[in-house]
């Protein structure tokens, strides 16, 4: 047998409920289950309150401001008291918040501070949380392992279009919500089940002091990951949030849509786990650079009206989607000691939600302005390929600053 086989073994063996508590809890978060249904609420919404394309996609300056706000302090909140404890409060957060958009939503002030009160109150949902108990489980297979972890958005991706789009055409936008809900107390409920026991081998005073956000700021890698995150996560999430009424707009049904969405949610799970193995074993740099041109490729697919390149460019830009998450874990994690790993993961997170924000206004914005997603996708694929350039001139032959 091979060290690399024991490692394995040893690793996903004593790991693996951890794992799975991970998968369970990213799947029933904010990352899985609110933005992977966020699209589907857009036309529904605006129908029924006479919103513009633009008006609705305000919801993505919420989603940007609540984000960057709470994701820093929510990291410095879990490498404090623990990952469990906060992701477990974040999620009752995160349901309550989906029933009072279901239940009080009224008009778009009222629709736009709910989302930015569920973006607050839900960031310990994201990975943020979790990446944190994979992290310290696994080291000679971590990539692999964040991967499978992650694999956790991909499942809300394959599911909720399909699924959730009909469901709001029979039962209605606010039913909607209030199952969205019940799903994430669900979900959340397992995870905690699987991770409430977790031990943290780390000392009693590490645990309780999160990594100075001087010290952070002062780390070059902060700039160049910060940097190639805001490109792609602008790129990669703004399409995705405005991909169904991209597709309904060329004549493709509700149905067909949702059947194409969910083939970017396959590509999240094979580009998370394609992502995990290749930096287990390859250069991370050239890793990053190859997906996110990919991604690119795929959001230049999607700028011509044909159905087949319609579903390769989704598949590639989950791609995209399936990697920017799983590479901010992995580098950070090795570059920053894990009694700390929240702290900066929370505060490079919160960058790529300002970009998440920003591509989905600017998404919006350029289609009220021109009709058409055509030069939304034009930005965005320049976007993705810039932020392979970044990574292959900062991550190409880089090498652990820190150990574990």
């Amino acid at each position: 047998m091979t060290g690399a086989t024991r490692d394995f073994r040893r690793e996903f063996g004593a790991g693996w409920r951890y794992l799975l508590g991970a998968f369970v809890g990213i799947g029933g978060g904010f990352a899985s289950l609110y933005f992977y249904s966020a699209g589907l609420f857009i036309k529904p919404l605006s129908a029924q309150f006479g919103w513009s394309r633009q008006e609705a996609s305000l919801v993505a300056i919420a989603f940007m401001v609540g984000n960057v706000f709470a994701l820093p302090f929510t990291g410095r909140l879990v490498d404090r008291f623990g990952e469990a404890k906060v992701a477990l409060l974040s999620s009752f957060g995160l349901a309550a918040t989906f029933a009072m958009l279901g239940l009080f939503t009224s008009n778009l002030v009222t629709f736009l501070s709910f989302t930015l009160l569920l973006t607050l109150v839900s960031a310990g949902t994201n990975s943020v949380s979790y990446n944190r108990v994979v992290v310290r489980h696994f080291v000679a297979n971590r990539g692999l392992a964040l991967g499978l972890a992650l694999m956790g958005t991909g499942v809300g991706a394959i599911v909720l279009p399909p699924v959730l789009g009909p469901y709001i055409a029979t039962h209605g936008w606010r039913a909607a919500y209030l199952a969205l809900a019940m799903a994430t107390l669900v979900l959340s409920g397992i995870a905690w089940l699987l991770l409430r026991e977790a031990p943290d081998k780390r000392s009693a005073h590490t645990a309780r002091e999160p990594l100075p956000f001087a010290k952070i700021l002062h780390n070059r890698f902060f700039y160049s990951v910060s940097a190639l995150i805001f490109l792609s996560s602008t790129a990669v999430l703004g399409t995705t949030l405005h991909l169904v009424p991209m597709l309904t707009d060329r004549g493709v049904s509700a149905v067909e849509a949702g059947a194409i969405a969910s083939v970017l949610g396959m590509s999240v799970i094979g580009g998370r786990l394609v992502a995990g193995v290749l930096l287990d074993r390859w250069d991370a740099g050239w890793v990053t650079f190859l997906l996110l041109t990919f991604a690119a490729l795929g959001a230049l697919m999607l700028r011509i009206d044909s159905p087949g390149l319609a579903i390769a460019g989704a598949a590639l830009i989950g791609f995209g989607v399936g990697t920017e998450t799983d590479l901010l874990a992995y580098l950070l994690g090795r570059r920053f000691p894990i009694k700390g790993f929240s702290s900066v993961y929370g505060s490079i997170f919160a960058v790529h939600a300002f970009g998440a924000g920003i591509g989905g206004m600017a998404a919006g914005a350029l289609f009220d302005a021109t009709g058409s997603y055509e030069s939304w996708l034009g930005v965005a694929a320049g976007g993705l390929f810039g932020a392979a350039l970044i990574a292959f001139a900062t991550e190409r032959g880089a090498v652990p600053v820190v150990a574990g």
